[in-house]
């Protein structure tokens, strides 16, 4: 694909749907694509999690959990793009099933969240009636109104507060299944693997569960790049439950598999390097740029202050392996989904332009852990750009126009030209490195934390601007207009 003017894509961050809705996925708090609810007023609702239970319709809020008398509600339309999968371009997956506790439908484990607030006392009331020696109802009703905090905690970009949600849940239901489930699935949102493998071993037994349990399983596998556990942890879920995502995943690991066969592996504690010898030339080079990785993450952890929990794993494939792979133009040098993936070609020496494509998409691996995965594409791809010293190289007027209409926020228009042709990507490389350029040269690097901390919290990109640089989107659109001036 040729580009109409001269900015190259050095790099590009393609975030698996699964990666980035898995755990609130199990928690029916869906943060990607929304479903409709419609009313017979005529009102449509966009929702997520949406859930019919009983009478009632309930869907999940940054606020908590809603529900709806199911007499108002005209019809539910489900969106095809929902996340239902980890996959770059489009498809899905299954939703994971819906906790099996009756008592979520009880009108007081309803209203143990309120408002996005906690109704402790409430709360205290359930878990002594389930104290006191009370019916397994009693029980059931204190585990499913534990699941409900945990909900609002996950929702709200509180992952470690969920966990506790649930484990306390565990309490008044021991090893019930689905919920741990939900507490494998939000160990997998801190990166806590072992723990995660751990919560799924009893679940693997039970049938009813075994397909989700070894789809978690096999995810694990895959992001550790042990492939030949993950596919054997598909195969077994398939076994079970025929799905048609799941197939594509299995297949696309097969291929992945086959194509790293034989590759050589070396590892620090924070980077899983693997490469085609005839690709890395020699075994020092190797090393040189895992040591040049390691000081790269000695940076990003101070910049973005996050430590990823698990090594990230760094494939360097063969120019036509990773194009076939990755199904990447050719002006793409390195993708990051999950893992870095760069094309290289008979390496004998660390060059400054692979240098400069692993920084990219470390910067990208960072944003991704510090915002939770909630950070918007041109924020990304500015911050890669801006840390690896990608400067585009076109002048200013090349990009003006983005921000001199007057019909809504240029920050829609730069996100909506990554989907356009090569000429629109482009531009919005450009834009977003120049809007990104302005926010640290005005407001500075603790600023932008700040905002990309806001986007963990679950706040809206307006209010996570608003809170981090005191700034509306037309303000943020001033301040870059003036810049170009």
């Amino acid at each position: 694909m040729m580009h109409s003017c001269p900015v190259r894509v050095e790099g590009r961050v393609v975030v698996f749907r699964f990666l980035c809705g898995l755990a609130v996925a199990l928690l029916m708090v869906l943060t990607l694509a929304a479903d409709v609810i419609v009313l017979k007023n005529g009102r449509r609702i966009e929702a997520w999690g949406i859930e019919e239970r009983g009478d009632h319709v309930y869907y999940e809020t940054p606020n908590g959990r809603i529900g709806l008398p199911k007499r108002l509600v005209e019809r539910i339309e489900r969106s095809d793009s929902a996340p239902r999968g980890f996959t770059t371009r489009g498809g899905g997956a299954t939703r994971l099933p819906t906790l099996d506790l009756p008592a979520l439908s009880d009108a007081d484990v309803e209203r143990v969240v309120e408002g996005g607030k906690v109704n402790r006392k409430l709360l205290a009331t359930l878990e002594g009636e389930a104290d006191r020696g009370g019916s397994e109802g009693a029980r059931l009703r204190a585990a499913a109104a534990h699941l409900v905090v945990a909900r609002l905690h996950a929702g709200q970009g509180e992952t470690a507060n969920a966990v506790a949600s649930v484990r306390r849940a565990l309490v008044f239901a021991p090893s019930h299944p689905g919920l741990l489930l939900n507490l494998a699935a939000l160990e997998i949102e801190q990166q806590r693997f072992a723990a995660a493998l751990d919560h799924l071993q009893p679940v693997l037994f039970q049938e009813e569960f075994a397909f989700e349990a070894y789809r978690l399983q096999g995810w694990i596998y895959y992001q550790r790049e042990e492939m030949g556990r993950a596919i054997a942890a598909w195969k077994k879920a398939l076994a079970r439950k025929q799905d048609s995502e799941l197939q594509s995943l299995l297949a696309r690991a097969q291929r992945e598999a086959g194509a790293a066969a034989g590759y050589r592996q070396q590892a620090s504690g924070r980077f899983v390097l693997r490469y085609a010898e005839e690709e890395v030339e020699q075994l020092r080079l190797a090393a040189g740029i895992l040591r040049a990785l390691d000081s790269m993450y000695d940076e990003m952890a101070g910049t973005f202050n996050v430590v990823p929990r698990e090594p990230i794993v760094v494939l360097l494939y063969s120019r036509q392996t990773f194009y076939d792979l990755t199904g990447m133009p050719p002006n793409v040098h390195g993708i990051y989904d999950g893992k870095v993936r760069v094309p290289v070609q008979g390496l004998s020496s660390l060059s400054s332009r692979l240098e400069q494509v692993l920084r990219h998409e470390l910067v990208h691996a960072f944003v991704f852990f510090k915002s939770r995965h909630r950070a918007p594409r041109w924020l990304q791809e500015g911050l890669a750009q801006w840390h690896a010293g990608q400067r585009p190289p076109v002048s200013r007027p090349f990009f003006r126009p983005l921000f001199e209409a007057r019909d809504g926020s240029a920050l829609a228009r730069i996100e909506a030209g990554f989907s356009g042709d090569a000429g629109q990507v482009s531009v919005a490389y450009a834009a977003s490195w120049l809007v990104v350029d302005t926010l640290q040269r005005r407001y500075g690097r603790a600023d932008m934390g700040d905002f990309l901390a806001a986007l963990a919290r679950g706040e809206s990109r307006r209010q996570a601007l608003r809170s981090a640089f005191h700034l509306t989107y037309e303000d943020l659109d001033r301040d870059v207009f003036d810049a170009l001036r």
